[in-house]
Parts: structure tokens; C-alpha cells; sequence
């Protein structure tokens, strides 16, 4: 069996779609394991996405794949983020306890991976357990945006994104949050993932929809009141117009397409949507909202 290599493409939405494009060779072939040598820095949305992949493979083949030649920054950060608590992947390497990164104050700007339960009455448990620890530590990990006001528009968007994984994916999901430096920018990001029916799916009954490209329902149910029965579109209208506010972007991605939305003040007429069909086929949805300052 090959170890697969990963490529240094896991610093943002865009980027890891070069590592999507692998998942059904590392699916199909029966993968011996991750080679993740050349990665270089992963952040949120990557991380939880690579647990989806894993987790995607052990229910396939009944086996773990194997993490071989992380570096040690990114080992470090894998730990510090429960990476490994989820039980998913087997780890050829070993962290020693001194070199672990402590969860001080200082490194608090950041909500480790969490999964969020398939079934409703386990899930709102979970979610009202991340949203109160995400409101504990507000103030650092929002260090450079805080504002209540600010709190409470992401704890909303926390509330509606995590909601739907139980509402509408029939899968459980995982969400990280984090705030940090990359290339001399300050960058916040919630990544919220599942690997279920996907939003395509939770349409399928609808007549009326489904001449959309999958792209365009992304669009739809962003940014208008579009509904399933269970009132998927609305929680997703809401999120985007509260990132709208907030002047950040959204990335949205469900099965073989995605949309970006962003919002800043230097885009022409204060906004820009890129739309893309075709892409390598991933289940599941996948968000990520993301400020930079």
C-alpha cells in the first residue's frame, strides 16, 4: 500500500483543495498512509477537513491511516487542537510531554476540535457547552476584533452552522475556532465540517431546485430566505448577512462545488462572489467564516 503524499496546501479553504483532490485515491486505493513532511503550517479548516478524510476511511476499511513525517511545529499544533483525541488516525511519532504546548492564557486563542454529535438532545449539550467556552475566552482569542456586539453576532453564527449538522447532515460533525498570524496578517477563523448528506442532499426533494448547479444552491441558500422543510436556508441567510456586517468572508463547500463571499470595504460595491462547480467530490459540508485585520 502507497503512503500518499500531502502537499503544503493546507493554509486556508482554497489551498486545501489540492489535498480534496486526493481523497479518492487515498479512499479507492486503500491508502498505507499520510505523508506529511512538506507540510508547512495547517490551519483550522484544514485540520478538521483532514479528520472528515480520516474518519471517511476508517468507516470504509475498518483501519486507521497512519500520520507519518509530521514536522515537529505541526505535530505540536495537531496536539494542542485534540487532533488526536478523536481517535482517527494512528501516529507514527510520539510527543514528548515537555515539548507539548501548554494550554496557558497565552495559548488560549483557540477552541480545540470538538466534535458535534449527529443526534439533537446530545448535540445542543455540545454546542451550548462550545459556545460557552468560546464566550469565556472571547476576549483573547478576539484579541484585536472584541466588541460584545462582535461576540454575540459569531456566537449566532456558531449557534445556526452547528445546528444544521444534526438537522440536516443525519452525520456528526467537528468545529474548531482559532485566531493567529499568518504571513504578517491577523487572521480569526471557525471552521464547522461534517461529512454527511451534504446540502444538495437536504434539497433533493425540492423540484424547483434541483435545475441548479450545485454552486448556485451554495448561492441560494446564502443569500436568500431558500428553505428545505426543516428550514435550512434561513440559519445560513442569517450568517451571511451577520458576516456582511462584520466585513469578513465565507467560504462554503458541499460535495462537488463551493462558494466565496467576501466582504470588505475595498471591494468594488462592498462585496465579491466566486462560485465554482466541478470540483473533486467531497461529502458533507463544509464552512469556514474568516476576519483578517
Amino acid at each position: 500500500m502507497a503512503i500518499i503524499q500531502i502537499p503544503d496546501q493546507c493554509k486556508d479553504p482554497f489551498s486545501f483543495e489540492s489535498v480534496i483532490a486526493l481523497y479518492q485515491q487515498i479512499i479507492t486505493q486503500k491508502a498505507g498512509g499520510l505523508d506529511l513532511s512538506r507540510v508547512s503550517f495547517i490551519d483550522p479548516y484544514s485540520l478538521v477537513c483532514l479528520l472528515l478524510m480520516g474518519r471517511n476511511y476508517l468507516r470504509v476499511t475498518g483501519d486507521k491511516l497512519t500520520l507519518h513525517h509530521l514536522p515537529a511545529h505541526i505535530l505540536q499544533y495537531a496536539v494542542r487542537m485534540d487532533f488526536f483525541k478523536h481517535n482517527i488516525f494512528a501516529c507514527e511519532q510520539t510527543l514528548e510531554k515537555q515539548k507539548q504546548l501548554q494550554r496557558s492564557q497565552l495559548s488560549s486563542r483557540l477552541l480545540e476540535v470538538i466534535e458535534i454529535p449527529g443526534k439533537e438532545k446530545e448535540s445542543v449539550k455540545v454546542i451550548a457547552k462550545v459556545i460557552a467556552t468560546f464566550r469565556k475566552r472571547a476576549l483573547i482569542i478576539l484579541k484585536h476584533w472584541f466588541t460584545m456586539t462582535m461576540v454575540d453576532y459569531l456566537v449566532t453564527v456558531i449557534s445556526e452552522i452547528c445546528q444544521n449538522i444534526f438537522e440536516h447532515s443525519l452525520d456528526s460533525g467537528f468545529i474548531a475556532i482559532q485566531s493567529y498570524m499568518y504571513l504578517n496578517e491577523r487572521i480569526f477563523r471557525i471552521a464547522i465540517v461534517d461529512s454527511g448528506i451534504g446540502i444538495p442532499g437536504s434539497f433533493e426533494n425540492m423540484p424547483e431546485i434541483t435545475t441548479m448547479s450545485n454552486a448556485k444552491l451554495l448561492e441560494s441558500v446564502l443569500t436568500t430566505p431558500l428553505s428545505s422543510k426543516r428550514r435550512y436556508g434561513y440559519g445560513l441567510c442569517q450568517v451571511n448577512a451577520i458576516m456582511e456586517q462584520l466585513k469578513g468572508s465565507i467560504f462554503l463547500r458541499s460535495e462537488n462545488a463551493y462558494i466565496s463571499v467576501l466582504y470588505h470595504r475595498r471591494v468594488a460595491k462592498g462585496s465579491y462572489i466566486f462560485l465554482k462547480d466541478d470540483c473533486p467530490h467531497f461529502p458533507g459540508t463544509q464552512f469556514s467564516i474568516t476576519l483578517i485585520g
